[in-house]
């Protein structure tokens, strides 16, 4: 059964869609059948790496479409995804819908990567209720501490209330300056909250890294060897190593 990995941080502009499409890339090269599952209606996920299709949400009962990437397959945001997130406000067990579906998918993936929008509303729940692991794309500054301890509290509850499986998986730094104090000591504290979650690898500002999704490409797509390729090569490793 596939490892479900919900990509989760309130904060926007974090790396997040782009540790997803990157992480997933290098899985699917290291042999591993990987499954995206786009639940941001902003489906910069699937801008990166869909066919350009009309095509609906995992919610409206849209299949895995394959991508460029061999072993990587997507479940695009699709155009009802706002409108299903208004739907599940209204539904009785609103908050299991996505799991229900997970179910029926993951026999045949070994990881599956949820991508969420940059908030605690109801696909982000409906994501961690079916997920093994949250992973938390983290750029190190002040106030995001505050809401990874608001997600850290929600993961809390969702453990106590509907998944005692789920739990941190991993918080991966982004966006990381070694030449600015206030980034290692930010990521100096977070190592002593959290030593066995935050990675070793870290994500660099690049400029590789931002430009890639305008092509539509991955960065193993785009520039493999620049420093941010490196980089999530280095991290899909560690992250794929501590979840075997």
């Amino acid at each position: 059964m596939a490892t479900v990995l919900t990509f989760s941080n309130q904060k926007g502009g974090v790396g997040k869609t782009t540790s997803v499409v990157n992480l997933a890339a290098f899985a699917a090269l290291a042999g591993h059948r990987i499954l995206v599952i786009d639940s941001d209606p902003q489906g910069n996920a699937s801008s990166v790496l869909a066919p350009k299709g009309d095509f609906g949400s995992l919610y409206s009962g849209q299949a895995p479409i394959p991508t460029r990437i061999e072993g990587l397959d997507l479940i695009p945001s699709g155009t009802d995804l706002i409108d299903q997130e208004k739907r599940l406000v209204l539904r009785d067990g609103g908050r299991g819908v996505l799991a229900s579906h997970v179910r029926r998918l993951e026999s045949n993936y070994r990881f599956i990567f949820i991508d969420c929008p940059p908030s605690l509303g109801l696909l982000t729940l409906n994501a961690l209720i079916a997920s093994t692991q949250v992973i938390v794309p983290f750029q190190c500054e002040y106030f995001a501490m505050e809401g990874l301890g608001q997600l850290v509290a929600a993961v809390q509850d969702i453990q106590a209330e509907s998944n005692a499986n789920l739990s941190l998986g991993a918080v991966l730094l982004t966006m990381y300056d070694e030449t600015q104090p206030l980034s290692k000591q930010i990521a100096d504290e977070l190592r002593r909250h959290f030593p066995d979650q935050v990675l070793a690898a870290t994500i660099p500002r690049d400029i590789a890294l931002a430009a890639a999704p305008s092509h539509a490409k991955t960065i193993l797509e785009y520039d493999p060897l620049c420093p941010g390729g490196i980089a999530y090569l280095a991290a899909t490793q560690e992250l794929l190593h501590g979840l075997r």
